[in-house]
């Protein structure tokens, strides 16, 4: 996973105790350091206003997330009321508890003066040495690197708007305007042309690659092919075209006249891409904010169950779950998509998730306004008789949540629901905050 780049810049007044602004200095950086970030930032402290503007520039230049701005002693509100005026970026404040320095009154009148002119920012007050504290900052830090990027991504929709599934749908100005991410469109018969087109050689290879890591193998050599023909196609033009993200159409036209996308999904999602189903730009969008609120694979799925008894929920998908969601790949069977749901077949992987701390989200819009759900639990892997229960050729997570099963089912605002691993509830919360968007848990 790779460090996250934060600015770290230290305020003091030339009258005050500097040599306590120094002390808070050094000791931040060396917290702050301990949490596998990446920080800019220069030992001499900033006096002047001009000053913290231009260091405050080149941090963000050189590809900041956020700039930390320490008070190290009293400090003129202005410098940092004008910096953030002039820099556009996420900023927060710490102001250390050390009576001798006076940084806790700075942070007041700093804190006050930024509400009273509407400037967005954070506010921490505590030790260098508080856990508590640092992991506050982390968190912030960590929702901060969503946004940045986030921003300017180009989310990929693949074949269009699935049929009657409104909430797979979005405005794309509202995503631009609060999300910054450009939504483009690619025809369904593109991913085709170049499946169909693909070298035999590539798709040989492929084959040589990848089915001997999975367990049993039950489709026929045409099913393969073709579904591995159309991840050869996808990849490429994610790959051409710099997508990260894309959601796919695969019902009805390509599911039932060439292959489902199952097995292209779910391998383009192990190796890094976000993917998810049905046309869902939400489900991309929550999917990729898990994705990068984890530094891991998140997946996307259908809600089928709910067992208020075990307070257990069961995410089904028609195949395109990330198998290296599994205990281990070898457990993952490759079996033929159900005939009902697709005339043309294709290839579907089939096992539970392991047991592992979970974070789930959903964004949904209600009346216009965007929100998100997020809840945490552990997914219990199943032995894959159970799967039988709902579908047996399908992949499915079993997540044993913490909160009231009612209020659950009462956040469902979608047939999709997305699940990434480790406990990435405060990240989220956090996240939704600077985007001043509602966050339901």
């Amino acid at each position: 996973m790779k460090k996250i780049k934060v600015g770290v810049i230290t305020l003091a007044s030339p009258r005050e105790r500097v040599d306590l602004a120094r002390q808070f200095h050094f000791k931040a950086i060396s917290s702050l350091k301990k949490n596998n970030l990446d920080l800019y930032y220069r030992d001499e402290l900033i006096y002047e206003t001009n000053e913290c503007i231009a260091q405050a520039r080149e941090f963000k230049k050189k590809g900041a997330c956020a700039i930390l701005l320490l008070m190290g002693t009293w400090v003129d509100s202005p410098t940092v009321v004008d910096t953030i005026r002039e820099i556009q970026i996420p900023f927060a404040i710490w102001a250390e508890d050390n009576p001798a320095s006076f940084s806790l009154t700075a942070g007041g009148i700093v804190h006050g003066s930024l509400d009273e002119l509407g400037l967005e920012h954070k506010f921490f007050y505590g030790s260098t040495n508080s856990a508590n504290l640092l992991g506050q900052i982390v968190t912030y830090i960590k929702a901060c690197s969503i946004m940045k990027n986030l921003d300017n991504q180009k989310l990929c929709v693949v074949g269009g708007r699935v049929p009657g599934m409104y909430t797979t749908m979005a405005d794309i100005i509202q995503i631009k305007k609060i999300f910054g991410i450009e939504i483009e469109h690619i025809d369904s018969l593109q991913i085709y042309l170049e499946a169909v087109n693909a070298p035999d050689k590539e798709i040989e290879e492929l084959k040589k690659v990848y089915l001997p890591q999975f367990g049993k193998v039950k489709p026929e050599k045409q099913v393969i092919d073709k579904s591995l023909r159309l991840y050869f196609a996808l990849k490429k033009l994610l790959t051409n075209k710099n997508y990260k993200i894309a959601a796919i159409k695969c019902m009805d036209e390509m599911i039932n006249h060439y292959s489902s996308f199952c097995l292209a999904n779910s391998l383009l999602n192990d190796e890094g891409y976000t993917i998810s189903c049905e046309g869902d730009i939400y489900g991309a969008i929550s999917m990729m904010v898990l994705r990068l609120a984890s530094g891991n694979i998140s997946l996307f799925g259908d809600i089928n169950h709910l067992d208020y008894q075990e307070n257990m929920l069961r995410i089904v998908n028609c195949g395109s779950m990330p198998s290296l969601m599994s205990e281990n790949r070898k457990e993952v069977d490759l079996a033929c998509q159900y005939s009902y749901l697709s005339k043309a077949g294709g290839v579907t992987t089939v096992f539970s998730v392991k047991d592992s701390p979970v974070t789930g989200a959903r964004l949904f819009r209600v009346k216009g306004n965007l929100g998100v759900f997020v809840f945490s639990g552990n997914t219990v892997k199943q032995p894959k008789e159970r799967l039988g229960e709902s579908r047996e050729r399908w992949p499915q997570a079993f997540v044993k949540f913490g909160c009231n099963a009612e209020k659950l089912v009462q956040n469902f605002r979608s047939n999709h629901m997305h699940i990434c691993f480790g406990d990435c509830l405060n990240i989220v919360k956090e996240f939704c905050s600077l985007k001043d968007i509602s966050c339901i848990s």
